[in-house]
């Protein structure tokens, strides 16, 4: 999350069922659409390489290894085709981006050298003299982009990893969201709610992997649930935002903000620097939806992602031997499906026949 933040460029685990499988499951609405979007979220993992030269002097900033930029963040998932939203400030390349952290390094470096007094002064030369590039003169900086989601394997819960390209950016100051794409197909999806859908004072949640986290626990694959309402509605040049009072920190920017019927209302962006308080702001689904529409992206949940949905709505009405047939059609379409194993665990003496509803359309 960036504050004004590029937050860290994620655990508490919520308990999303009872312990005793055959009791009737007493969930609330928050836990529901938690279990619901938790499919299609993941990490992502970003690291910027560049050198830094003088226009004026020729002069090459970062050695023989040059500067690296690097953090993580959150996204989810759009289409069973492999794309991915997050944040912009996670991703982009430019100067809002990887370029803009690359000079920061360098302006630091600066100052402890002496050849500047404040790393804002550092800054304002940079920006005026300064070119950032790969290890070849005038080439582009070095991006990789690696995307982490859990799965299960045998049993198992572990982490697939796949490589992801940009697809299309609206950059920070215009809306921070920016679309991948990973070469894995059916991939868990969310729905994104229109714009005129949302009222302030809707309940949210937001989702995301703080990276402090990381540091005071064991490493998992379960995103943490941030519980809040919108605030505000509001525009920064004419770019809207959501003000919200759900909690975000560093790690989880990009990561989904959902209603509580489970469609996304936005993606998390930044908050104030000096504010202790749950006070951040979101880019709103329009955004979303434009950069969308723009790279003539599919979006939208699929089959697999409507067959869970109809499990865990039975599931959680107390409805198990209704809810496993569900959950059988989302593992015979994707095998390492982790949310619908853990779940099918939980209805294990519920019968298997699929019910003439459960979707094979895969």
């Amino acid at each position: 999350m960036r504050r004004l933040m590029v937050a860290g460029f994620a655990v508490a685990g919520l308990v999303l069922v009872p312990a005793v499988a055959h009791a009737e499951p007493k969930a609330s609405a928050e836990e529901q659409a938690a279990a619901a979007a938790r499919p299609a979220i993941v990490t992502i993992e970003v690291a910027f390489h560049a050198w830094v030269r003088d226009k004026r002097t020729g002069e090459v900033f970062g050695g023989a290894k040059g500067y690296v930029a690097s953090g993580s963040c959150t996204g989810f998932g759009v289409h069973a085709d492999g794309y991915i939203v997050t944040a912009a400030h996670c991703a982009d390349s430019g100067p809002e981006g990887g370029t803009g952290m690359i000079l920061d390094g360098l302006a630091r470096d600066l100052v402890a050298m002496g050849r500047a007094g404040t790393e804002k002064e550092a800054l304002s030369g940079l920006a005026e003299h300064a070119v950032v590039e790969g290890q070849a003169q005038d080439s582009p900086i070095e991006r990789r982009i690696l995307v982490h989601r859990g799965i299960s394997v045998n049993g198992d819960v572990t982490k697939e990893t796949l490589p992801a390209t940009v697809v299309d950016v609206t950059p920070f100051s215009k809306g921070d969201v920016a679309l991948l794409k990973v070469e894995r197909g059916r991939l868990p999806a969310l729905d994104i709610s229109p714009a005129s859908d949302l009222r302030v004072g809707s309940p949210l949640l937001a989702i995301g992997y703080p990276a402090a986290a990381e540091k005071i626990s064991d490493p998992t694959v379960e995103p943490s649930v941030k519980d809040g309402k919108i605030s505000n509605r509001r525009t920064k040049d004419s770019v809207p935002y959501y003000e919200v009072s759900a909690a975000a920190s560093k790690g989880m920017s990009g990561g989904p903000v959902i209603g509580l019927d489970g469609r996304v209302i936005g993606l998390i962006s930044h908050g104030p620097a000096d504010e202790t308080q749950a006070f951040n702001f979101i880019s709103a689904s329009s955004v979303i939806l434009a950069l969308l529409d723009r790279a003539k992206a599919p979006h939208g949940p699929g089959p697999i992602d409507r067959n869970f949905k109809a499990g865990l709505d039975r599931y959680f009405a107390g409805q198990g031997a209704e809810a496993s047939p569900f959950f059988d059609a989302v593992l015979a379409a994707s095998p390492g499906h982790l949310q619908a194993a853990e779940f099918r665990k939980l209805t294990a003496d519920a019968p298997a026949a699929a019910p003439e509803e459960a979707s094979r359309d895969v």
